[in-house]
């Protein structure tokens, strides 16, 4: 029995290592970019994690050799069916019956019966009972029946645990280290760090809803209080109207003619709410261009536009470039020239991720690609109204293939 609580303890310590190796894999490798994003305390929380495992399997391997706390939970039924009888001999003429304690005194006989039970030390009492019967010595016969009943529960108490190893049987033994192993070990050797196309398409690829959604105000290009936007500059803030700043003191930027404003977004189709005056300049404060004068934007950035008329009213027939992953379009594509580019959004962590797309037109045959490949599209983006709904649509000039950011993921 001893042997067997040591090699579940041993077993314990290897799984606890199995696991905290696993989380200090993904986190020092540097896989855990794709499953969480770089803020908040996800990322350190399982760094502490495995770390933590490691410390507790580390404490069970030191403890092996400790003595576990003997376990009494002992049904002691002392039955003291003292029928004590003495029959006496002739020159008695009399009975006696014998419960617990009784002295008698006879003439000449003196009879002194101590009874001590002596128990395992864990019962932590001791049971001693005397009985002393004094009687005279004319040759009674004393007899004492004592039934004490202990009904101990004495299963090597030194090997006693609890858990699903100690209580199990082998066949229990080995389902639990099967469920506890092979999981983690599949998934820390095998798991692919990135979604398939079939994954993607179940998050709602082909059924996007333009312009709407939780990180619409952190995307939007109508950003009034410097957020980052840029693909190319995190650091360049957008303007506010009629406000001079400190890098341009002498021009403030003149509020949008309101008519104009919408007589633009009108040609794009777009018919969704306004949020205030937009303008080039703000544009062109916010979003760095490429060397051949493209706005340089992302996919979500271009997504979230179908929701303010007056960044489409800027935005509409400028020339874009973005980066992103590609795959078929299988809506409004009668005529077979267009595919769908997308980047995956990160709300919390990889399991709650979804794709941003949007449609890209060729005008002709779309280019060979291979689907998840990562491509560069080049084009002109203009707002049209399909299904009820604006949709920014990319109308390409190129589409070439591209490296995979560092990120494939936005968060």
């Amino acid at each position: 029995m001893k042997t067997s609580r040591i090699g579940i303890h041993l077993l314990s310590v290897l799984l606890l290592s199995l696991w905290g190796a696993v989380l200090l894999y993904f986190y020092a490798s540097g896989r855990l970019v794709h499953y969480l994003p770089d803020d908040g305390i996800f990322r350190p929380m399982v760094l502490v994690a495995g770390i933590g495992l490691f410390v507790l399997g580390l404490f069970n391997l030191a403890t092996i050799g400790a003595k576990e706390d003997d376990c009494c939970d002992h049904d002691h039924g002392h039955h003291h069916d003292k029928d004590d009888g003495h029959q006496h001999h002739e020159g008695c003429g009399h009975d006696h019956s014998h419960e617990k304690h009784d002295e008698h005194q006879h003439a000449g006989c003196a009879h002194e019966k101590e009874h001590k039970h002596e128990h395992d030390e864990c019962c932590g009492h001791d049971h001693h009972h005397e009985e002393k019967p004094k009687v005279a010595s004319c040759g009674h016969d004393h007899s004492h029946d004592h039934d004490h009943d202990h009904a101990h529960h004495e299963e090597d108490h030194a090997g006693h645990a609890h858990g699903i190893l100690n209580e199990s049987g082998p066949m229990g033994r080995l389902v639990a280290i099967l469920i506890l192993t092979v999981p983690v070990t599949y998934a820390a050797i095998n798991t692919p760090d990135k979604f398939s196309a079939n994954a993607v398409v179940n998050k709602g690829l082909y059924n996007p809803t333009y312009g709407k959604g939780a990180r619409a105000e952190e995307y939007s290009l109508n950003n009034k209080e410097g957020k980052k936007t840029s693909m190319a500059d995190p650091t360049v803030g957008a303007l506010t109207p009629g406000v001079a700043t400190p890098s341009d003191p002498a021009n403030a930027i003149p509020a949008a003619n309101p008519k104009e404003v919408d007589k633009q977004a009108a040609k794009g189709g777009a018919q969704t709410k306004s949020f205030g005056s937009f303008t080039m300049k703000d544009l062109e404060a916010q979003i760095a261009k490429s060397p051949e004068g493209n706005f340089m934007l992302e996919v979500p950035e271009i997504y979230y536009t179908a929701g303010d008329k007056e960044v489409q009213s800027v935005l509409n027939g400028q020339p874009i470039e973005t980066i992103a992953q590609v795959l078929p379009e299988k809506v409004n594509n009668a005529n077979g020239t267009r595919v769908r580019i997308f980047k995956m959004l990160v709300q919390c962590c990889a399991a709650d991720a979804r794709p941003y797309s949007i449609p890209v037109d060729f005008g002709k045959e779309p280019p060979k690609f291979k689907d998840m490949s990562w491509v560069k599209v080049v084009g002109k983006i203009t707002f049209k109204q399909e299904n009820d709904q604006t949709v920014p649509l990319l109308e390409a000039t190129s589409m070439t293939e591209a490296a995979a950011p560092d990120s494939k993921m936005t968060y």
